[in-house]
Formats: C-alpha cells, sequence, structure tokens
C-alpha cells in the first residue's frame, strides 16, 4: 500500500519547494496538495515563497514542473474557498467556487477533489438538527460530481469534529443524499476517533463512496490539550486495524493520506517517517 501525505504535515513555514523536497526525502511518493487563494502562484521555474501556493492563478505546467522536480505526484487537490450551506445563495457560489477548483484540479491531471464542512458550533449535534446543511452540501458536491464525471472526477468531504458532517448518520444522510457515485467522503479517521464514532462501519456500507482516506490518530487522554489532538501514528487511539481491514474487505481505487498535526515542529520529520513506517508495517501484517 502506498501511502501519501498533507503538505501541510511537514510544517507550515517553508517554500512550496523546500515543503516537497522535504516530503520526498522522508519517504513519500505522492500528497494532498493544500493550497490558498491569498498565497502567490507557483513561478516558472516551480517555486512560490508559501508552502500553499494560490492555484487558481498558477499556470499548471509551473505546478507540475514543482512536482516533477521533487519527483512526487498529486493525489489530489483540496479545496480553498468558503463552503457556504447556510442558505440557498451560498449553494451557489458554493458550487461555482467547487466547479473552478475542479478544473483547475484536472488541468493537473489529478482526479481527486476534497474540501472542508463548515462547522455547526458544537460536538455531537444531531443529524436531525442539521439536516437541512447537511442537504445542501449534498446539492453542491453532486451538483460538481455531476459536471465533471464524464472525465474521472472524484470528490470528497472532510469529515470533522463539530462540523456539519462529523459522525456516522451525518455521512449516511450526506451519501445517501448523493445519487452521483462520484461525491462522497474523505474519511478523517482521526475526527472519527475524537468524536468516537466507529467509522470502520462506512467503509462496508459504503465502500466505492470515499474516494480518499486521512490516516490521522487521534489522543482521548483526559488531559489532552485540546479536544482535537492529533499525534504521530500509533501513539493515539485511533483504531487503525479495524480501518485496515475493513478496506482490505473491500479494495478500490483510493489516496491514502498520512498526517499528523499536534507535532513540535522540531520532531515533524521524524514523526512522519515513523508514522509512514508504522502504516506500512500494520497494513502488511493485517489480514
Amino acid at each position: 500500500m502506498k501511502f501519501g501525505v498533507v503538505t501541510h504535515a511537514v510544517g507550515h513555514h517553508m517554500s512550496f519547494e523546500k515543503t516537497l523536497s522535504t516530503i520526498k526525502q522522508i519517504g513519500f511518493d505522492s500528497i494532498l496538495l493544500l493550497t490558498s487563494r491569498n498565497a502567490k502562484p507557483v513561478n516558472p521555474d516551480g517555486t512560490c515563497e508559501s508552502p500553499f501556493p494560490n492555484l487558481l492563478e498558477s499556470d499548471p505546467n509551473h505546478v507540475r514542473l514543482a512536482l516533477g522536480n521533487a519527483g512526487l505526484e498529486i493525489g489530489a487537490v483540496h479545496f480553498s474557498g468558503t463552503i457556504d450551506i447556510s442558505n440557498d445563495e451560498g449553494v451557489e457560489s458554493t458550487i461555482e467556487a467547487l466547479k473552478e477548483y475542479a478544473s483547475c484540479t484536472l488541468a493537473l491531471g489529478c482526479k481527486y477533489l476534497t474540501h472542508h464542512v463548515p462547522s455547526c458550533g458544537q460536538l455531537h449535534m444531531p443529524t436531525d438538527e442539521k439536516s437541512t446543511e447537511i442537504l445542501r452540501l449534498a446539492k453542491c458536491m453532486n451538483t460538481v460530481a455531476e459536471t465533471f464525471s464524464d472525465e474521472g472526477l472524484k470528490i470528497g468531504v472532510d469529515i470533522h469534529q463539530s462540523a456539519f458532517v462529523e459522525g456516522l448518520d451525518d455521512c449516511r444522510l450526506l451519501v445517501d443524499s448523493m445519487p452521483q457515485k462520484n461525491a462522497g467522503l474523505l474519511l478523517n479517521i482521526g475526527h472519527l476517533t475524537t468524536v468516537q464514532s466507529y467509522g470502520w462501519l462506512l467503509v462496508d456500507e459504503y465502500p466505492d463512496r470515499i474516494p480518499v482516506v486521512g490516516w490521522k490518530d487521534h489522543s482521548l487522554a483526559k488531559d489532552r490539550p485540546s479536544t482535537m489532538w492529533s499525534v504521530e501514528l500509533g501513539c493515539g487511539h485511533s483504531p487503525f486495524k479495524l480501518y485496515v481491514k475493513a478496506f482490505k474487505r473491500h479494495p478500490a481505487e483510493r489516496v491514502h493520506l498520512i498526517n499528523c498535526e499536534n507535532v513540535p515542529d522540531e520532531e515533524r520529520i521524524e514523526a512522519l517517517r515513523r508514522s509512514l513506517d508504522y502504516m506500512q508495517r500494520l497494513w502488511d501484517e493485517s489480514t
């Protein structure tokens, strides 16, 4: 199994080219490309002062050059912008923004687009209390998926604690409301751990609706500094073995990404190297 990495996992203060070369040195071959609408575009020589370049203003050839220089591939692109599901007007603007990013993603030769989901302001909000927002999100995603289905695009929303899509029933309502099979979930194992949801059940229920998997280890220790606390893989409480077994029951083409966020900057590289080794061993040893 090949695991990629989220670009911000190595830090937020390096240039784009340094970020990519560091990721390659650790041992990864692919990335989830994080971007920013407020940053500068990638230069013709494949450089950018920001680790998260402005993809919309970048020439795709310049971005591909940067990846080629580092010996990396883009596993998926992460959307930068506003996801507004507060009203119908917000839905229309969100659809247009996602379509714009989908076009850029495909221009890079990548088929996977991920995006965030807005916060609902609290943990464990019942699904029926946020069903309107979930259905609006489903409309956004399904419309984009339908528009680009012939080009092979797959779009996945990043499950997140305290968000409108947080737990299993939220995910079920969302996926069941999207007829397009190329619209689904970025199964964020860390956040599912934080909210103590049995996310591996979704792999059995929707094996063809999980285009991207986020391998994150979150701590449930009572003395953790914050509710969401992302640590080196193998050091927290995410039940990875259950997820590995579920994915092995349902093999499919997916993008698998490693991330650990709450690690001191000086420890990030070695923590990611150990995390990659841990996941490769766990995958190989699981039956």
